[in-house]
């Protein structure tokens, strides 16, 4: 009877959880910013993550939405926001900043390649380094934020590295962007 409570109570929670987080991103329209400025990344101290690793988010966030770019035309400008400005777009268009923080950053272990390595049929082409961040959508003139995501990703066969995982971020932000842009 307690089993078959808590079961229906867990139910219930999920469906309202599960279904005000589909609300949320079902109203973000990206259609009417013109341009993109990716910032650099936080990262916290005391993080494993190296100091740099915002910088090189954020530029690689950057080629993967120039890369999504190129086929559907999702922006007119793709820009880093440099650390000293003036990298920015022409104004009268309307720009779409995206700001974050690096929230997990875990090179490859040995241990996690050679426990994957006993999943039959798999073997050991399963990478074990991951990078996870949290990224928000921010209208620029008014500063609102429109849009908050967490996106995590690990490295793949042998390309077991954060370089790779950080990669296949930006490419998960790229489609984040262009399911929201409608394309």
């Amino acid at each position: 009877m307690k089993v078959e409570r808590f079961l229906a109570i867990f139910l219930v929670v999920s469906v309202v959880l599960g279904t005000s987080g589909l609300g949320m991103a079902a109203d973000v329209s990206l259609k009417e910013y013109q341009a993109v400025v990716v910032r650099d990344l936080e990262v916290p101290s005391g993080s494993p993550a190296p100091g740099s690793a915002g910088m090189q988010m954020a530029e690689k966030a950057v080629y993967q939405i120039k890369r999504y770019n190129q086929n559907n035309k999702l922006f007119d400008t793709v820009v880093r926001e440099e650390a000293k400005g003036g990298n920015e777009p022409s104004s009268g268009k309307k720009v779409l900043v995206i700001t974050g923080e690096v929230k997990e950053w875990a090179p490859p272990t040995v241990g996690g390649r050679v426990g994957r390595s006993f999943i039959p049929g798999v073997g050991g082409h399963l990478g074990s380094a991951s990078f996870t961040a949290h990224y928000k959508f921010v209208d620029k003139e008014s500063g609102k934020v429109i849009y908050e995501t967490d996106l995590q990703t690990s490295s793949t066969g042998s390309n077991d590295t954060v370089e790779y995982a950080m990669d296949r971020n930006g490419e998960a932000l790229a489609k984040v962007i262009t399911k929201f842009k409608g394309k």
